[in-house]
């Protein structure tokens, strides 16, 4: 009878314990749950919070384009990108050839295996970009905006407003490879090397003129006003001649010797394109005809041994991060910078 007794409170006891806890679920922790469940509900999932955090919409020259996440198939349809995103340390899948040196600039054609090409920058392969399958393309205004339309029905499209303004062109690559701190190295160490130009040119700088000229194979020398090398000079504090400044020129043809005066400079920068670019043997021979003049020698860039032969890639064909240091790194040698 003991045992029995025993039994029958350790039942009643279970039976109390059982409904205490049902009774506490219903008024108090399954509230508590219920609340938490709810919670729960409104939260992102882990993936669903990652995917928010890699999307992004980026203003561009034409419009705005929206990255679901990082892009991994990536096309580029003018020079400068295509030396911004090797400098970026992004393989695109396809590129535009290079305007000399083709298929890609010899500087960066180790990085460039495997990429495919999609002809001129002025007119790209449409239906090699279709098949390529690309998540992201990146154009340029001044040879896209027609196309624009054509390029966003693939892919997301993002649309520079020019192709020399290489750090403008840095920061929207950048921004849309997720390479923002990449960039942001590539930009302070460019930073400082402009100051230390800027430090050792001295009040110097002030009153120096430069020019940057290039002889065409029609006989005919140019002068460039603006442009790639251009952007780097207004950077530096680097003027040009005043006779160069023709409001509303880019580039001023120069048809005549007697005009040789227009090419003058404390430092002429000589772009001309003589590799296996069309038409190197007539440009060569227009600057040896021109150099053979009486008033070459005169200007005083060339009297005072300042006039130098320029690689025209780095100087004016690529056009991006990799190609402006290496303009900068020739600026130090002609300086004399240590």
């Amino acid at each position: 009878m003991k045992v029995l007794r025993i039994m029958l409170v350790v039942i009643i006891a279970l039976a109390v314990t059982a409904c205490g806890t049902g009774n506490t679920g219903g008024t108090g922790t399954a509230n508590n749950g219920g609340d938490a469940n709810k919670t729960g509900a409104s939260s992102p999932s882990p993936t669903a919070s990652a995917a928010a955090a890699t999307e992004k919409t980026i203003k561009h020259a034409m419009g705005n384009a929206t990255l679901k996440k990082k892009p991994e198939r990536v096309v580029v349809l003018f020079n400068g990108m295509v030396d911004i995103s090797v400098a970026l340390g992004v393989k695109v899948v396809g590129a535009v050839e290079s305007w000399d040196q083709k298929p890609w600039y010899n500087f960066l054609r180790a990085s460039m295996d495997g990429v495919k090409n999609l002809g001129d920058e002025a007119q790209p392969n449409i239906e090699a970009i279709i098949g390529l399958k690309p998540d992201l393309i990146i154009g340029t205004k001044t040879r896209h905006e027609k196309i624009y339309p054509q390029l966003e029905s693939i892919a997301p499209t993002i649309i520079t407003d020019e192709v020399f303004n290489w750090k403008e062109n840095l920061k929207i690559a950048a921004n849309a490879l997720y390479k923002e701190a990449e960039a942001d190295k590539i930009l302070s160490d460019w930073d400082k090397r402009v100051a230390e130009f800027k430090s050792k040119v001295g009040s110097s700088l002030a009153t120096t003129e430069v020019s940057i000229i290039r002889f065409e194979k029609d006989g005919s020398a140019r002068v460039y006003v603006t442009g790639f090398a251009g952007t780097v000079f207004d950077e530096l504090g680097l003027a040009r001649p005043k006779a160069q400044m023709v409001d509303g020129k880019t580039v001023i043809n120069v048809t005549s010797k007697e005009q040789m005066a227009l090419l003058d400079g404390d430092y002429i920068f000589d772009i001309t394109q003589i590799s296996d670019a069309d038409g190197s043997a007539e440009k060569a021979q227009a600057q040896t005809d021109w150099q053979a003049s009486p008033l070459w020698k005169n200007l005083k860039g060339v009297k005072n041994g300042k006039y130098f032969k320029v690689d025209v890639v780095t100087w004016n064909l690529s056009a991006g991060a990799l190609a402006a240091k290496a303009l900068l790194d020739d600026l130090y040698k002609y300086f004399n910078i240590k």
